[in-house]
């Protein structure tokens, strides 16, 4: 099977062109993975600390109450 050149330099730019953006796809989407798995955290220690007032808040209406 004989190749000619130019067909051997498409070839090759066309691999190299979706190995790129493979391999950049890929790292992007860790990135964000890890993005991802930060604001998940953070979104869980702010609604742990979003619950812990409500319930201060509760008991300070429900002292209130009781002096009222």
């Amino acid at each position: 099977m004989k190749i000619d050149l130019k067909s051997a330099i498409v070839i090759g730019t066309l691999l190299f062109t979706i190995a790129g953006f493979y391999y950049t796809t890929i790292n992007d989407i860790n990135y964000l993975s890890l993005k991802v798995k930060g604001l998940s955290t953070e979104n869980h220690d702010i609604r742990k600390r979003l619950d812990s007032i409500d319930k201060k808040i509760s008991r300070i209406n429900k002292r209130m109450r009781e002096l009222q």
